[in-house]
């Protein structure tokens, strides 16, 4: 092993292929840890090493021209004798495809990871680069169980004249039809691979397997199962956005990132509903979203539990609000649907707790939000106090950030307005830098209100402690919003 490259000191070996080696590398001048990516320029004969090493540097090329809280970061393109290297961000965590086994993942982790996914995919095709090989192995799962993309080491950039429209490249069991044809590929290509991806979060299986030569008349040729034929459990309308992805033809599919999450989103907060005709994907982006969005809402099968504190107990009912913000802040969107479908059988709060942590994601997660589930606790086992009262005084205790934000407030008090998401952007840009006003952008268009925004602007930030400061920062900011 070299003691450097460039330079970089060389502190370890990460990881080694056919064609490089990846190193724990430092950079002496801002002690930095990076991540070396190597490749020989000699390998194999010249033909090969000029494509080589003209993928290396489109690689370089692509990802160093986009900067996400998603997408591993690249610093620097080099050569150092009869070697080229890539300095990346050096990510302290696990492929996705180490964690995928053949048992499904719980489904809000796997709408967790899958959200971040998009949303680097959002960014990316904006910014004219189509991956190309989205799978489980270029999908880094970071301490804070976060998503990253890694290797765009086949990206196609807009207007590139490194890649030939023809070239089959990519992993077959994750490849569109297009790659397969050899035709023209953009972003809707990336999300048929996503698609795949997600399938086989939710049912542990891919839906295209075998040998190249199967999985390319299979996904050329054949319809896989729905994943609800293969999990019960799943909400049903996740069957038509999921199926739609997977389109043969990508103007049936889902036209943007953007348009796969806001498809998803309106399955979940429409409690699962499933859209007649699911076998047959739409034509148009509009027609598909005018079909999920239409359906009347239904959660997991369980009628009359769509989004009120009807069905609910009496004793869940006072802390409904604020246990619904909290769980929101961990997993997402899905938090209304996952606590309604468990309050529904949960004989007491202690119970409902237990299942709860089941779906955080991290032990850290879990750690915050047990210790707010122990102050909603505190509020229920104490009878003098009203309970609403009791429940905001609590949970101020054990968390004043959240406190601020999830306190009882009329509907009106709660609304969203475009000063205070003017006002919380460089709140968040200190926090994940210049994309933030980005990530405001794209939450003020989904977000269903302050506390959904704030917790949509909250999964964007991996560090635990710079999210307590800006829940923090933003609580305050909405408090002075209230006052006036």
């Amino acid at each position: 092993m070299p003691h450097q490259i460039g330079k970089y000191q060389i502190a370890g070996l990460l990881g080694q292929g056919a064609m490089g080696v990846v190193y724990r590398a430092t950079d002496p001048l801002i002690e930095r840890t990076v991540a070396l990516k190597t490749v020989r320029r000699d390998y194999g004969d010249a033909e090969q090493a000029r494509e080589l090493m003209a993928r290396f540097r489109k690689e370089a090329q692509a990802a160093g021209r986009l900067m996400h809280p998603n997408i591993v970061a690249v610093h620097e393109y080099g050569e150092s004798h009869d070697i080229a290297f890539i300095a990346m961000e050096f990510v302290d965590g696990t492929p996705l495809s180490a964690l995928i086994g053949q048992r499904p993942c719980p489904l809000p982790r796997a709408l967790a990871w899958f959200s971040d996914l998009l949303a680097a995919l959002d960014y990316s095709h904006a910014h004219g680069v189509v991956h190309r090989d989205i799978k489980p192995a270029n999908l880094l799962v970071t301490r804070d169980d976060r998503i990253k993309v890694s290797d765009f080491g086949i990206a196609r950039i807009e207007s590139s004249t490194l890649t030939q429209t023809g070239a089959m490249l990519g992993t077959p069991s994750y490849m569109s039809p297009e790659q397969f044809r050899g035709e023209a590929i953009d972003g809707r290509s990336d999300l048929f691979s996503a698609a795949i991806v997600l399938y086989q979060l939710l049912t542990g299986q891919r839906p295209f397997s075998g040998s190249a030569a199967t999985v390319m008349q299979q996904v050329l040729n054949h319809t896989p199962q729905r994943p609800s034929q293969l999990i019960a459990a799943l909400p049903p309308g996740l069957d038509a956005v999921i199926m739609r992805a997977l389109a043969k033809a990508p103007e049936q599919r889902h036209a943007t990132a953007r348009a796969f999450q806001q498809a998803l989103d309106g399955v979940l907060r429409d409690g699962g509903a499933a859209p007649a005709a699911v076998a047959a994907p739409p034509h148009t982006e509009q027609d598909a979203d005018a079909t999920i969005l239409a359906t009347p809402a239904r959660t997991l099968g369980i009628t009359g539990a769509t989004g009120g504190t009807a069905g609910q107990p009496p004793w869940l009912r006072p802390l409904l609000p604020q246990l619904e913000t909290a769980l929101t802040h961990q997993v997402g969107p899905v938090a209304k649907l996952l606590l309604r479908r468990i309050a529904l059988n949960a004989p007491d709060f202690d119970s409902l707790s237990r299942q709860l942590l089941e779906h955080i994601p991290s032990p850290s997660a879990q750690a915050v939000f047990q210790q707010q589930l122990a102050a909603l606790g505190a509020g229920v086992a104490d009878p003098a106090p009203a309970p609403e009262a009791t429940v905001t005084t609590t949970l101020a205790a054990a968390t004043p950030s959240a406190a601020e934000m999830t306190a009882d407030r009329a509907p009106t008090a709660t609304a969203l307005t475009p000063q205070f998401a003017t006002a919380v952007t460089p709140v968040l840009a200190s926090a994940i830098g210049p994309i933030a006003s980005i990530v405001v952008k794209r939450a003020l268009s989904q977000a269903s209100g302050l506390d959904d925004f704030i917790a949509r602007l909250t999964t964007h930030i991996d560090a635990a402690a710079a999210r307590q400061q800006f829940l923090e920062q933003a609580g305050l900011l909405s408090l002075q919003q209230l006052g006036e």
